[in-house]
């Protein structure tokens, strides 16, 4: 489950998995992305991504500032479907 949002924000960002998920901050992914233009369009991607996955429904985007990474929103995303699956 995780595993496909960290795919389909990749593709939606036009970078691969190692460039959004390495470690950098989102600012970073922003800057590296030839599809993002502004946190809206990151934001854009996570919550696209969550629709590919069937899962905008029961989780709400975590909110983050461009200093975190792309893994601290998956990782938010994480927790929040371990609670409604429990």
């Amino acid at each position: 489950m995780l595993a496909d949002i960290r795919v389909n924000v990749a593709r939606r960002l036009g970078l691969t998995q190692e460039e959004v998920f390495a470690g950098q901050p989102l600012s970073a992914v922003l800057v590296a992305s030839p599809s993002a233009i502004n946190s809206i369009d990151l934001l854009d991607a996570f919550a696209g991504a969550l629709a590919d996955a069937g899962l905008d429904d029961d989780v709400e985007l975590p909110t983050m500032t461009l200093d975190h990474t792309a893994e601290d929103v998956v990782s938010a995303l994480g927790k929040q479907l371990a609670t409604t699956s429990s």
